[in-house]
């Protein structure tokens, strides 16, 4: 079996890659084994032009929400399924100095849909929380249905002869000047899309990946809408199968992903004092994240086998980034001339000089 481009992992940025390679009228195989772990599915996968505590404008948000928008809409029509779903998202700030900030970002971003609820309007929403400080909006932010979007595309590429399910063997890959051989398959470029996965792939050596585990909750609250996103402390976001997202932590330092249950006794007293509907929890999910400091993604060829890259380290943003970056990697495998820009490509280039 030949291919142009054998990928290593379907999480989200496989799946990107996939896609875009797809579109360019490439051949692709994509190997991977499904786990409910993978950072993509325990993903809140929020795309929210703002960052931080601050609600300062995200790194290059006018360069890659654009293109999240405009790449998850075109999914949407390919699969013929609902992916993305305008949000508003609710803030209720804990004390006078969070209050103080969304003050701050309001006079501070401009344009940002940053607003205070009119206390006229928060009444019935007195039903459902505890707000003794207000409650702050911002409109819009978007949210990917992370799950049906993985498998709605697993399901593609199964359809078009472009996935193997199974433990991608790297002593079984050959790596030649201008292919690679895997098993039965003989590849012009092999791209690792692993996550976290990479720390183990003796091809990826050198890079700095930072491993990150965050645990999430599911909650079940009858009672509370689920027409929008709810922060305070914790993040709510509302899911297809009427379960709450709860999330997340974040952990440099861990040996295992066993559930932090002091993390998750934390969270339940935080609720109780926010929500005024019953809640139960149902599932405590972990995952590891691919990270690099900066969240500067890591893509490229590799210095010295030109038929192996990587497409990794987008961190907690990689719905929103991953688009962008995708079709950027796709320009560069498949047009010779083609160069990422030096955002990425510096850096990236002074970690695989470890290896060259």
């Amino acid at each position: 079996m030949h291919v142009d481009f054998l990928i290593v992992g379907q999480g989200i940025t496989g799946t990107l890659l996939s896609y875009e390679l797809l579109k360019a009228g490439k051949r692709v195989l994509v190997v991977d084994r499904p786990d409910a772990r993978k950072a993509s599915l325990v993903a809140g996968a929020v795309i929210n032009p703002l960052s931080g505590k601050g609600f300062r404008a995200a790194q290059h948000a006018a360069l890659l929400i654009p293109a999240a928008l405009q790449t998850y809409r075109s999914l949407e029509t390919l699969l013929d399924k609902a992916l993305l779903r305008e949000q508003t998202l609710y803030i209720f700030p804990g004390d006078e100095e969070e209050v103080r900030a969304f003050d701050a970002a309001i006079q501070r971003e401009a344009g940002s849909h940053l607003h205070w609820m009119p206390e006229a309007a928060r009444d019935e929403w007195g039903n459902y929380f505890h707000m003794e400080q207000g409650i702050g909006m911002q409109q819009p932010v978007w949210q990917v249905d992370a799950a049906s979007l993985l498998e709605c595309w697993r399901q593609y590429l199964v359809a078009q002869d472009a996935y193997r399910e199974e433990v991608f063997a790297y002593d079984q890959l050959v790596v030649n000047e201008t292919q690679t051989q895997y098993k039965d398959i003989t590849a012009g470029t092999v791209v690792f899309c692993e996550g976290t996965g990479a720390v183990h792939n003796p091809f990826l050596q050198g890079l700095p990946f930072t491993r990150n585990r965050g645990d999430v909750l599911l909650l079940s609250a009858p009672g509370l809408p689920a027409t929008g996103i709810y922060h305070r402390g914790l993040r709510l976001v509302p899911r297809a199968d009427g379960l709450f997202w709860c999330g997340s932590n974040y952990r440099w330092q861990f040996d295992d992903l066993e559930p932090d249950t002091g993390w998750q006794a934390y969270a339940e007293t935080l609720l109780g004092q926010w929500l005024r509907v019953p809640f139960a929890i149902e599932a405590h999910l972990v995952a590891e994240r691919p990270t690099t400091a900066g969240q500067v993604p890591l893509i490229g060829r590799h210095p010295r086998h030109a038929a192996l890259a990587v497409f990794n380290g987008l961190g907690t943003r990689g719905f929103s980034s991953g688009p962008y970056w995708a079709a950027q990697l796709c320009r560069l495998l498949c047009q010779k001339e083609y160069s990422l820009s030096n955002y990425s490509k510096d850096w990236l280039d002074r970690h695989w000089s470890k290896q060259a």
